[in-house]
């Protein structure tokens, strides 16, 4: 195993030591529990990636929750080409006026550089050596953008990263399995927050910069179970945080926590399709 990354400034960094591992605890692992902590050391040992270039950091969103290991494009691409049975691996992004068919994961796609019309999604091939066929993987755009930030002006180079992170996830997930690249991470203002994505909503509510202040965990939760149960939107929610100067739930005091509680228990129940996971108008 590849013990050691090269930092910023060309030095190594060995993952073995114990005053480099607690700076790298401080900086991009701080909630993460001994166990969590010892995983991601783990994968920064076998993967040879380096956090201080985020290659690789790990998020705890909730302390009874599992922590999520991030690791970035170029951070993929680092693993899985260092990997023994790496072959090779393409990506790009289809468009609707593409000439694009898939059959038995075999990818033909052809276009012109002119009128290719609307984003639709990106495609990522991936194949080992000793696998007879390449691991293929398509993600459509609207699942993902939120039309926001970089996902507003750069939305092929988005999509085409999440195709990139999952299929070489697929492809060597006995390196990078239990990972995510942070544009996987949907972040919508205005839709129905679905009863499926209750985790995605919880990345969606707390900042990653928050430190826990919510005394009370029960309370936290609550407010979670509320929101879904009465198909509360991202957009309102972010309303409510503004009412009470808070960046997310962690922030908010027990007090206004038990406010926000009183006046979701008030809203009527949303008519949810449990099939679908949509509010029914």
């Amino acid at each position: 195993m590849n013990e050691i990354a090269t930092t910023t400034n060309n030095q190594l960094i060995n993952w073995d030591d114990a005053t480099k591992l607690e700076e790298i605890r401080k900086l991009f692992a701080p909630t993460l529990t001994e166990m969590e902590f010892q995983f991601f050391v783990g994968l920064g040992k076998a993967s040879g990636l380096n956090p201080f270039t985020r290659e690789i950091w790990a998020v705890k969103y909730d302390k009874n929750a599992p922590a999520q290991v991030f690791i970035g494009r170029d951070g993929y691409r680092k693993a899985a080409q260092a990997h023994s049975e790496y072959d090779f691996h393409q990506s790009d992004a289809v468009y609707a006026n593409d000439g694009f068919t898939v059959v038995n994961g075999e990818v033909e796609h052809k276009y012109t550089l002119t009128d290719r019309g609307k984003l639709v999604g990106a495609y990522c091939v991936a194949k080992r050596h000793k696998s007879s066929r390449a691991m293929y993987v398509f993600v459509d755009v609207s699942e993902y953008s939120t039309g926001r930030s970089v996902w507003k002006d750069k939305p092929a180079t988005m999509i085409k990263k999440v195709a990139e992170s999952q299929c070489l996830r697929s492809c060597f997930q006995d390196l990078l399995g239990g990972t995510y690249d942070e544009a996987e991470m949907i972040d919508r203002s205005s839709e129905v927050i679905k009863p499926r994505a209750l985790d995605q909503l919880k990345s969606l509510i707390e900042s990653k910069r928050a430190v826990k202040t919510l005394s009370n965990s029960v309370q936290h939760d609550d407010i979670i179970n509320l929101i879904h149960e009465r198909g509360f939107t991202s957009q309102r929610l972010e309303k409510a945080l503004n009412h009470y100067k808070a960046d997310s739930l962690y922030f908010l005091s027990e007090e206004d926590a038990n406010d926000f509680i009183a006046i979701l228990q008030k809203e009527p129940f949303a008519a949810i399709d449990h099939e679908t996971g949509e509010v029914i108008q």
